[in-house]
């Protein structure tokens, strides 16, 4: 998961990180186009595809950076701060990565964005307004992709999504440098894939994509899924 972010009023400097629905549950690899991706209207697992977009940022985001996921280069911290039905998958702060050792528990639906950004307030801006800064970063993106144990996913472009505005909690030593504390509003826009659980065993799933300014990923998980408790 793949994401730039602007940079910050009154700070001056550009950051790029790299990272970069009530309806009953589906089950893995439902029949369509994309066997086993939910469709971007969907509603399943307590959220809409704008929603899981939002709490995406607000785990990557709640780590300081010495521990952030997106350092991870081996995928052996992947559970960290996980939690629910939704297991989220990142990308590298460090470029192209691949990631061997990411246990995944039974049952957990998968979402990740192929490219992405996030705008935050730090003055006075309006949720609109942060919008309008991002939009046309990810107006602007191609080469889209992703694959699911070698099944790519097609029309990868269907998947624009665009956030329900969130506030962040960002820690001492947060990625950005700010003061540790709440920040609101803040807005996300991107390409993102919820996957249903995965049969339990070894996948590899690959992601990434290029954005308006040209910033690129590249991801590759090879992720273990948990036997399920008897």
């Amino acid at each position: 998961m793949t994401c730039w972010i602007k940079y910050w009023r009154g700070i001056f400097t550009m950051l790029t990180v790299v990272i970069t629905l009530a309806s009953t549950a589906p089950t893995a690899f439902a029949a369509g186009a994309n066997p086993g991706v939910l469709p971007p209207g969907s509603h399943a697992y307590g959220n809409t595809y704008a929603e899981w977009s939002a709490r995406w940022w607000q785990y990557v985001l709640s780590f300081p950076a010495a521990t952030n996921p997106l350092f991870d280069t081996t995928g052996a911290a992947c559970a960290a701060g996980q939690h629910g039905k939704v297991f989220f998958l990142v990308g590298s702060f460090t470029g192209p990565v691949v990631r061997d050792e990411c246990i995944v528990p039974a049952g957990v639906a998968l979402f990740f964005p192929m490219i992405n950004i996030v705008d935050v307030n730090t003055d006075s801006q309006t949720a609109d307004e942060l919008r309008a800064e991002i939009a046309p970063i990810e107006d602007g993106a191609y080469d889209l992709h992703a694959a699911i144990d070698g099944v790519a996913v097609s029309n990868p472009a269907a998947y624009r999504t665009k956030s329900t505005v969130f506030s962040l909690l960002l820690p001492a030593d947060n990625l950005f440098g700010l003061p540790a504390g709440a920040y609101a509003p803040a807005v996300a826009d991107g390409y993102y894939l919820l996957l249903a659980p995965l049969p339990p065993g070894p996948h590899t799933i690959t992601f990434g994509g290029t954005d308006g300014v040209g910033f690129s990923q590249d991801i590759t998980y090879h992720i273990t899924v948990q036997q399920p408790h008897p």
